[in-house]
């Protein structure tokens, strides 16, 4: 598996792992709709990120040959789909519209949250090495 598989990966736990979160913390709230809804919104946030991550690997990928007909193929599919699926949605009137959207930017937090972190941990290595550094400096000065 290369970086980008990887770190997608991550992005994919991080967004499971604030489902999670919401849906329990909905249910706890004993409002299941709620989670439902919740639900709802992340699958749709994570397959409209599945879908740019498929996009941009076969189409911007260095050496990929350009499917052009099967990202044609693609939106054709992806977006009456995704019309017909946000139609029904906002007809069942069991949906909660906001929860609904907060499912979607669930999708969003995830992913700056899992962002911050690998900065955090980046700064904190550099930090680290930086450390040994600067004390064999002020060693080797003082002696």
């Amino acid at each position: 598996m290369n970086d980008d598989q990887n770190v997608l990966k991550e992005f994919y736990k991080s967004i499971a792992l604030a489902w999670a979160i919401a849906v329990t913390w909905a249910v706890a709230l004993q409002k299941p709709w709620i989670g439902l809804s919740i639900t709802f919104g992340a699958i749709l946030g994570t397959a409209v990120l599945a879908s740019f991550h498929c996009v941009v690997r076969g189409a911007f990928t260095a050496g990929a040959v350009r499917p052009k007909r099967a990202l044609l193929k693609l939106g054709l599919v992806k977006y009456p789909l995704l019309g017909a699926m946000l139609y029904g949605l906002v007809r069942w009137n069991k949906i909660s519209l906001p929860a609904f959207c907060g499912g979607i930017l669930l999708v969003h937090v995830a992913i700056i949250a899992k962002v911050i972190g690998f900065r955090i941990v980046e700064r904190l290595e550099a930090h680290k090495t930086a450390i040994p550094a600067r004390n064999a400096r002020n060693g080797s000065g003082e002696s």
